[in-house]
């Protein structure tokens, strides 16, 4: 394959690839005007799990959610006639708009025995009293107004058909109109807006910010400013072509897929550096140069495609689309490299062949560990059985908000609404038609009523007639009811199992279990995503056999495989042993997270081992041999790609500097790993 690559590079074939880069480079620039968004948090979780499948089910009966939308409403205090009146009537402008079925507010709690909303009943009371009526009613008051009466939620329900955003558009008018109320929308929709908004900023901001990064500190590394120039222009090639080609797909960005341009950038960066140091070398040819080190880039870049193909056995669908691009992604940088790089090279490289960075002190500790291998082969054991004990103990757990900045105006609302007990309808307890005829009848009162009574605090007592229930919470069928619980939208999981635990305590002892089942997308995420994380944990350490097999092929040898894994393995472990020290929960996110990162780290363990492959003498010399030549761009690859990460920080979704920290955290340890323990370890070894 290299030969192939490098004789590709000879005249006039250059003017051939060329071309062909240029065709693509200006096809990909096409394609990414058309590259669009999705922010579908739920997506994540679709697949065909039993979880799934009966969250399906619930929503195709009732479609609740999918165009809903939930507002903040806060003043100082709700009980001044000022701010009651202007909550009234944007309630009442709220009903009276297009698209929308039913306003949940605090004038839905009836007072009893009649459909008069509580809050009213006593219209000659004053306001103070009246909303200490209303605080008497139970729980499901508590979710719809704050105990200091400075905040009420309204959820602003959608009719059938109303596609998703159409109630956003028809909000800013009403909430400008609203005064002297502070109006703000705070529900899934919005979520999913600010993902958005988000995901299109960063590919506008991060990537690039990420490339500038590469660059200065590259120019720094090579010492040219043209040579920089060579190595950067591939990567930025890698990337342009990827987002063209996802553009021309017409497959929309989502959190997970954001993650890959930086990625295939910094992958494609440290392929090129390793080039560009093997390049640099006394008597060293390009042509040589690729024949060196084109077999190693090509093993780093199947490894990180092995660790992103890996997610396709988690099964969910946006983790399916993960499994395929990523692979595509890595492949795109990979061949940017070889075809750009050598252009590149023959184009601006200076004549002069000036040595980068070589990072003696560095190099010293890998050196001093190479000389006592005894000494770094048992810290090498040491450190792995004090890592061990934390492999798989993180606890799984998930927030619709985790993409949400907890800074952003969006963030600190809901982190208000979580600490005022303020609900979102997420979760639903689904009723059973009594007398199985569709559609509601006066037999089925008093059973909704027991259920009110059990989830919400009602009363239990029906009121007279049909029960009112507005349409939109009715099953497609008439069979069914689904009535919503008001939690916060980002409870955290003890909190979310707590409550659900108690519902169905709540129901069972009311002897309403058979009739009655819990669903909605929160219980979704609460059912779904442990089983998810577990399986990219799987997922990783299929990887990891994957890699081991690789690896072992490549060098001929399964004991420098097992070693190579093993050692790469170690900065995931470290990771693991962090999150269970501080008690941080294993969210979808960092599961991600650590099967990437494991397929980066084991970049640097490639490239020492195709060195030490290609090295001639004895064992001693070999090592040596290899440390001399793959230590530098390791160190100067590692440098480049954690500061590329750290661009990560200026996203505006919180999960994407969650996952730049990781690698970060990873890339580093892989190398102190890399150059402190693995030679030690072959050394031991090989004779």
């Amino acid at each position: 394959m290299s030969e192939t690559i490098a004789a590709a590079t000879r005249r006039p074939r250059p003017y051939l690839a060329a071309g062909l880069a240029l065709i693509l480079t200006v096809l990909a620039v096409i394609g990414a005007r058309d590259l669009h968004v999705e922010a579908d948090v739920t997506r994540a979780l679709e697949g065909d799990s039993a979880g799934y499948r009966a969250y399906e089910v619930f929503r195709d009966q009732f479609a609740l959610g999918v165009a809903d939308e939930a507002l903040l409403v806060r003043a100082d205090d709700l009980a001044e006639p000022a701010a009651f009146e202007a909550l009234e009537n944007l309630i009442l402008d709220l009903q009276f708009t297009d698209g929308v079925a039913e306003v949940v507010s605090l004038f839905s709690i009836p007072a009893e025995g009649v459909t008069t909303p509580l809050i009213l009943a006593d219209p000659e009371a004053p306001l103070d009293a009246r909303f200490d009526t209303f605080f008497a009613a139970g729980d499901a008051a508590g979710a719809l107004v704050s105990a200091d009466r400075s905040a009420a939620l309204l959820h602003v329900i959608a009719a059938n058909g109303v596609a998703p955003g159409t109630l956003a558009e028809a909000l800013p008018p009403l909430i400008e109109g609203a005064a002297p109320l502070d109006v703000r929308a705070v529900g899934q929709q919005a979520v999913e807006r600010q993902i958005s908004n988000s995901l299109i900023r960063d590919q506008a901001v991060v990537t690039p910010l990420a490339v500038l990064i590469c660059i200065l500190v590259g120019w720094r590394i090579v010492r040219s400013l043209r040579a920089i120039v060579v190595c950067a222009v591939p990567s930025i090639c890698g990337v342009l072509w990827f987002t063209g080609l996802l553009g021309w797909s017409g497959r929309p960005l989502d959190p997970w897929l954001a993650t890959l341009p930086t990625l295939v950038m910094v992958l494609a960066f440290a392929d090129t550096l390793h080039l560009f140091y093997a390049s640099r070398e006394k008597g060293m040819s390009l042509e040589r140069a690729l024949r060196d080190v084109l077999p190693a880039a090509f093993m780093t870049s199947l490894t990180s495609a092995l660790a992103l193909g890996s997610f396709a056995i988690v099964g969910t669908d946006a983790l399916n689309g993960l499994a395929f691009w990523g692979p595509i992604s890595v492949a795109c940088g990979f061949a940017a490299v070889c075809l750009v790089f050598p252009l590149m090279v023959r184009l601006m490289a200076p004549r002069t062949k000036r040595a980068p960075h070589g990072f003696t002190m560095a190099l010293t500790p890998a050196r001093a560990g190479l000389a006592r291998p005894y000494v770094a082969a048992g810290l090498a054991i040491l450190v792995a059985l004090a890592l061990l004990p934390a492999m798989n103990r993180a606890e799984p757990t998930f927030s619709i908000s985790e993409h949400i900045r907890d800074a952003s105006p969006l963030g600190r609302d809901l982190a208000y609404m979580e600490d005022q007990g303020l609900g979102s309808a997420s979760l639903f307890v689904v009723v059973e038609d009594t007398d199985g005829v569709p559609g509601l009848s006066e037999a089925d009162g008093p059973r909704l009523a027991q259920v009110a009574e059990a989830a919400f605090s009602g009363t239990g007592r029906p009121a007279d007639g049909v029960p009112q229930v507005p349409q939109r919470f009715q099953a497609a069928d008439g069979l069914s009811v689904a009535l919503p619980v008001l939690l916060p939208l980002g409870t955290g999981p003890d909190r979310f199992g707590a409550e659900v635990e108690a519902l169905n305590s709540a129901l069972e002892a009311g002897g309403l279990g058979d009739v009655t089942m819990l669903s909605g997308q929160s219980l979704l995420s609460h059912e779904v995503v442990p089983e998810t994380v577990a399986s990219m944990r799987m997922s990783f350490y299929i990887a990891l056999g994957a890699i081991l097999l690789v690896v072992a092929i490549s060098q001929r040898s399964l004991v420098l495989a097992a070693l190579a894994t093993g050692v790469s393995a170690m900065p995931m472990m470290a990771i693991e042993t962090v999150m269970v020290l501080s008690g941080e929960g294993m969210t979808m996110s960092v599961a991600f997270a650590l099967t990437v990162a494991f397929g980066i780290a084991v970049d640097d363990t490639i490239h020492f081992l195709n060195r030490w492959r290609l090295a001639e003498g004895d064992r001693d010399a070999r090592l040596a041999e290899a440390l001399t030549h793959a230590g530098p761009p390791m160190v100067a690859s590692t440098l480049i790609m954690s500061l590329g990460f750290i661009a990560t920080i200026f996203s505006a979704t919180a999960s994407l500097p969650i996952f730049g920290a990781f690698v970060i955290f990873s890339l580093w340890m892989a190398l102190i790993f890399d150059l402190g323990f693995l030679p030690s370890l072959i050394r031991m070894v090989k004779r």
